[in-house]
C-alpha cells in the first residue's frame, strides 16, 4: 500500500506551504524535512505527526505543531511518522473516497454496470 499523502513543508522564511511534488522517483524516496537540514545524526529532531481525515474519509499525516489545513480534522492519533503510517494502514483498507464507495454500493449503480 502506498504511503498516505503528506502536505508539502513550508517555504523557508515561514511562508505558505510550497507546491506538492507531482511525482517522485520510484528508485529513491524523497528525504524527510529533518533529513534535508541535518548535518549530524544528533541534529535530527523527531517530528510528531498527527493523523488527519477529510470529509471523503481520506487520511493524511501532518506535523502536530502546525495549524490544521482547511478541510481536515484530527483522526485522534499522533506519533512518529512510522507509527502514524502503521495506524493509517490498519484503519484505511479501502482507499477509495467515501463518495465513490457509496455510489458503488447503491443498487442503481450496480444494475447499470451489469
Amino acid at each position: 500500500m502506498s504511503r498516505p499523502y503528506r502536505p508539502a513543508p513550508p517555504e523557508p522564511g515561514g511562508g505558505p506551504p510550497g507546491p506538492v511534488p507531482h511525482r517522485r522517483s520510484a528508485r529513491r524516496p524523497a528525504p524527510s524535512l529533518t533529513e534535508c537540514h541535518a548535518t549530524e545524526p544528533e541534529d535530527v529532531v523527531p517530528t510528531t505527526y498527527q493523523v488527519l481525515v477529510n470529509h471523503e474519509e481520506q487520511y493524511a499525516l501532518y506535523p502536530s505543531a502546525r495549524e490544521l489545513p482547511d478541510g481536515w480534522t484530527p483522526a485522534g492519533f499522533s506519533g512518529t511518522e512510522d507509527e502514524c503510517v502503521a495506524h493509517v494502514d490498519a484503519c484505511w483498507s479501502d482507499t477509495r473516497p467515501r463518495s465513490v464507495r457509496t455510489a458503488a454500493a447503491t443498487p442503481a449503480h450496480r444494475a447499470e454496470g451489469a
